[in-house]
């Protein structure tokens, strides 16, 4: 194994929470023990065994310059930078696509773009009203730039590999495909589930964990658990007072390992209209939680139904239409035989996907990238 200097770029630090930092997390760790590390982000080092660096602060344009604010962080990015530590890293990887000036302007020896989501259409469908708009326009702009300097493209899951092709330029490209599944960091005890439902995701409408509410208020005597950080809470706060649930409601916040909240929950509810992949599905599936995914249809575009197969592994439900929605988890939840076993199926099926060694993956394409750099 050849030592190289591998520097990440990404929005959040090790600090952070969410699917990308269990990414960014468990590949730092594993080529740290043999590669050196480098990661540049927004956030304060978080004592990790390798050099953090803090990008420099950006503060976001406050009056109507605000619809361009994802090109004025790519431009701050690109000034503020060192481009030193871009020319001396023998690969960089860049999760975030705000680096996409940084990296036309220094360029680095070998680039990967390791795509957490297709961000053009994140941004669409997560919006609030015009941003929507400006914002997917400016992230394809930026996600095309990034992926036509890339020496290699990683994507979650097949669905987000079509989009990339549709929004990022990369038809024609090869897009590696490494289902972001990792070890579970707790043993699954074995004692009874005390919470019927637990919802895991950032406060952001593209999570659309508002649907949650009028969905409670229809599934009367039975309790939800919150888990996530992000926008101001209070308007969910206010929605599930006026929907006659916040009683019923705990709201636990940001949590590093969401495993034991998981674990005593009968079901996960997940209606967020976009997914790259679905790590928390996959999580709960393999922890024998049954989810209840927002199926595919009009307005979300969600690579979560992948992983499940409705009635078997868990459920595919309309968000949009609490009734319907209500009435399928009030049936299985009163189908305790069809529960338990629809529980062992969906820990069967996340086995499966649980033998993908992402860290093995990924150190293969830096192998693939260093006989390149010897072959030229």
């Amino acid at each position: 194994m050849t030592r190289r200097h591998v520097l990440f770029l990404n929005n959040q630090g090790l600090g952070a929470v969410g699917g990308g930092i269990t990414i960014l997390r468990a590949l730092t760790a594993d080529l740290a023990r043999d590669h050196r590390i480098t990661l540049v982000s927004d956030d304060p080092p978080g004592g990790a065994p390798f050099r953090e660096i803090s990008a420099a602060p950006f503060d976001p344009p406050q009056d109507i310059r605000w619809r361009l604010k994802p090109w004025y962080k790519a431009r701050h990015l690109a000034q503020q930078l060192d481009p030193g530590l871009i020319r001396e890293a023998d690969v960089v990887v860049a999760l975030d696509p705000h680096f996409a000036l940084a990296l036309r302007t220094a360029r680095p020896r070998r680039l990967i773009h390791l795509s957490l989501s297709c961000v053009t259409r994140q941004e669409w469908f997560g919006s609030y009203g015009s941003e929507g708009w400006w914002y997917a326009a400016q992230y394809a702009l930026l996600e095309r730039r990034l992926a036509a300097c890339a020496d290699a493209i990683i994507v979650a899951s097949p669905m987000h590999a079509r989009e990339m092709e549709r929004f990022a330029g990369c038809r024609g490209r090869r897009l590696h495909v490494f289902s972001p599944v990792f070890p579970a960091r707790t043993a699954h005890p074995q004692h009874g589930r005390g919470t019927d439902f637990v919802a895991i995701g950032r406060i952001t409408p593209v999570k659309n964990l508002q649907a949650l509410m009028p969905l409670m208020k229809r599934l009367p005597g039975l309790r939800l658990t919150m888990l996530g950080e992000g926008d101001d809470p209070a308007p969910l706060r206010r929605l599930a007072e006026a929907e006659g649930v916040a009683d019923r409601i705990e709201w636990i916040g940001a949590v590093g390992d969401p495993t034991p909240w998981i674990d005593r929950a009968t079901m996960l509810l997940h209606p967020s209209r976009y997914e790259s992949f679905g790590m928390v599905v996959q999580e709960a599936m393999r922890r024998g939680t049954v989810p209840a995914v927002f199926a595919q249809g009009r307005g979300r575009m969600n690579a979560a139904t992948d992983l499940v197969r409705d009635g078997e592994t868990g459920l595919l439900v309309d968000y949009d239409d609490p009734d319907a929605a209500a009435a399928a988890i009030r049936a299985l939840l009163d189908a305790p035989q069809r529960l338990a076993a629809m529980s062992d199926k969906a820990r069967e099926a996340a086995a499966q996907l649980d033998r993908f060694d992402y860290a093995a993956r990924f150190r293969d394409l830096l192998d693939q990238l260093h006989r390149m750099d010897k072959a030229a």
